[in-house]
């Protein structure tokens, strides 16, 4: 079976995701997309993944792996909103996920290869839907979303870190970048 975007409408939270991904099929989508972070993530310097461009900030190394945690997070509101389920689930608190997940005293292939483990098991999960289970919609945030809705704007929120890695964070390189941590 092959997902294709969703139709048009306001996603919310999520339209700004949603509409930053690629109009192609989503587990296609999904593994081009972990191909294009890990090849962008392994290349960077141990300098430029300490990189932060202005204090307080995450730094580039905190901000892969807030993406594995917000895989884990798309991921099962995907799950229960596939499968019928109509719970509200709260957010979580990414800045405490980040502070708390140490990312800086870990080595980036190892949270390149969890985030790809990660993105295989949704890609998996996507294959093994029935063709009504993308279009179930359920809560999340502000809006009833569809899961098909949730697996875009999942590959659209690693392009809107991917762009603000390159824009905001590299682009501060040559530019005096603040490399301290945040307290």
């Amino acid at each position: 079976m092959q997902i294709m975007p969703p139709p048009a409408a306001d996603f919310g939270f999520y339209s700004q995701y949603v509409n930053l991904a690629p109009k192609t099929e989503l587990t296609q989508a999904m593994q081009t997309n972990m191909e294009e972070i890990k090849a962008f993530a392994l290349g960077l310097s141990e300098e430029e993944l300490g990189l932060r461009y202005e204090p307080g900030k995450w730094s580039v190394k905190e901000n892969f792996a807030h993406l594995a945690d917000a895989e884990r997070n798309f991921c099962y509101r995907i799950m229960r909103i596939s499968r019928g389920d109509q719970g509200a689930l709260p957010p979580f608190d990414i800045h405490n996920f980040v502070t708390n997940a140490h990312a800086d005293r870990r080595d980036i292939k190892d949270i390149i290869a969890e985030l790809e483990h990660l993105r295989a098991a949704t890609i998996l999960m996507f294959k093994g839907m029935t063709a009504e289970m993308p279009d179930i919609e359920g809560p999340a945030r502000d809006v009833m979303i569809s899961s098909r809705a949730l697996g875009y704007a999942m590959v659209g929120h690693t392009l809107h870190h991917m762009a603000l890695i390159k824009g905001k964070y590299l682009a501060k390189v040559n530019d005096n970048a603040y490399s301290t941590p945040h307290v």
